[in-house]
């Protein structure tokens, strides 16, 4: 009998792309992102290190609660975004989807807005309109940037009043205006099928299909102010986890550098199209505790204590999640072959 030789490698790659849907090709290219985002990362994870080791316990500790405060608020903001377009999600659902999405815009070009087009199946499920998850994503991705801008105006003012600008915030913070004008523009004319409207839905009907879905909401502005509210706590937490972080290196911390530290980082992760304001929040931190005299060591060592409690520990909890659903999967489907088996 004449035996059938085997594909070659590059023919069993073509037959499996074939096969395989568009999300695990997306699998794919996530896997890929996330061990080159590690790769990069690797020399701040191993000076990470380092610096919990030389932190005082306290602070190192008061810190690590500051970033249960910090996901708390992040979800407590979802809960509110979701009351203000009439839906509702329970706190740990709410929970579960900022520390899923958070995983997520690390990975995807201008993360920050493009991960709320996810949604976690359980969270489908539970919801009557899966649409109004996309309305709530909506107005919490709006008020994400619409309070840094709140808060950045009078660091900016109190900045150039001091003559004291940091290289790039000007048209960082002028980029910031523009996202907000642009949304409320072009929802402003989606839902009253305004000249802005028209020209971008003109012979596109999948689009008017998708603009009109997504931004047709009625909004309550008592649950907008106190979404609004609670984001803006979101970013005095920040500020003290930065004054945290100079303390914890040793040092005596300077309100004044970890408002203005920490509203620079801000603006530069809502431009940063790429992982996260990967480098830009890292340099721009490092400078301005420079510039209010803290030495390069401290500087860095704060920067990367920051970093800890505002990236990597929401980032490492998100992936443990992750980890429990394919844990959870893989027992599952186990199960399932015993199952037949028998």
């Amino acid at each position: 009998m004449k035996k059938i030789p085997e594909p070659s490698a590059p023919h069993k790659i073509k037959a499996f792309f074939r096969k395989a849907g568009w999300k695990e090709f997306l699998a794919i290219v996530f896997i890929i992102i996330a061990c080159y985002f590690f790769w990069k990362q690797r020399g701040e994870l191993q000076s990470l290190g380092t610096s919990l080791l030389n932190t005082n316990p306290f602070w190192l500790w008061l810190g690590i609660a500051g970033t249960v405060v910090y996901i708390l608020s992040q979800a407590g903001m979802y809960v509110y975004s979701f009351r203000a377009i009439g839906g509702h999600i329970s706190l740990l659902h709410a929970i579960e989807l900022y520390l899923k999405r958070n995983v997520i815009a690390v990975f995807l070009p201008a993360g920050g807005i493009t991960a709320l087009a996810y949604l976690p199946s359980n969270i489908r499920n539970s919801q009557n309109d899966v649409q109004q998850v996309h309305h709530a994503s909506v107005v919490y991705g709006f008020i994400g940037i619409f309070s840094v801008f709140i808060v950045a105006v009078p660091v900016l003012f109190y900045l150039w009043i001091q003559d004291a600008t940091v290289p790039g915030t000007g048209a960082a913070f002028i980029s910031v205006l523009v996202i907000l004008i642009v949304m409320v523009l072009l929802v402003t004319s989606i839902q009253t099928k305004g000249s802005l409207y028209k020209w971008v839905i003109k012979e596109r009907p999948k689009i008017e299909k998708f603009l009109t879905d997504t931004f047709s909401f009625t909004l309550s502005m008592k649950q907008f102010w106190i979404a609004t509210l609670v984001s803006v706590l979101i970013e005095v937490v920040g500020i003290v986890h930065l004054y945290i972080s100079i303390l914890g290196s040793g040092v005596h911390a300077s309100l004044t550098a970890s408002i203005i530290g920490y509203i620079v980082a801000a603006i530069f992760l809502i431009i940063s199209p790429f992982l996260r304001g990967m480098g830009a929040i890292e340099l721009s931190l490092t400078f301005i505790l420079q510039k209010y005299n803290y030495p390069t060591v401290i500087a860095v060592q704060s920067m990367l204590l920051f970093r800890f409690y505002e990236f990597w520990l929401p980032l490492f909890i998100g992936l443990l999640l992750y980890a429990s659903k394919a844990r959870h999967l893989f027992i599952q489907s186990n199960n399932k072959i015993i199952f037949k088996e028998k």
